[in-house]
């Protein structure tokens, strides 16, 4: 089964993309999930990228009751770098939405 990607902007640059199986989700759904994730995104993603939610485990079920997976995710390059709170290092990894 192919995911269906909904992409949501919150605020000027902060971009988010809902991954989910059963369904694209309504501008109300992204819009409370982006606020919910605000802190996550602010935490995750670097100036120019994006947060990719991963909402694949709730096939057919409430979005209350999903523990997604989060990614950041640069628009239109080939590498990603990510930032690591724990260690204050930002790593490039190969990879992309």
């Amino acid at each position: 089964m192919n995911p269906f990607r909904t992409d949501y902007e919150l605020l000027k640059e902060v971009d988010y993309i809902f991954v989910s199986l059963d369904r694209k989700l309504s501008g109300e759904e992204c819009h409370e999930l982006a606020e919910k994730y605000f802190e996550t995104h602010k935490r995750t993603t670097l100036p120019g990228q994006m947060l990719r939610v991963d909402l694949r485990p709730a096939f057919r079920k409430s979005l209350a009751d999903v523990t997604p997976k989060f990614r950041a995710v640069s628009n239109g390059h080939t590498f990603t770098p990510l930032r690591s709170d724990r260690q204050g290092v930002h790593r490039l990894t190969a990879g992309g939405p």
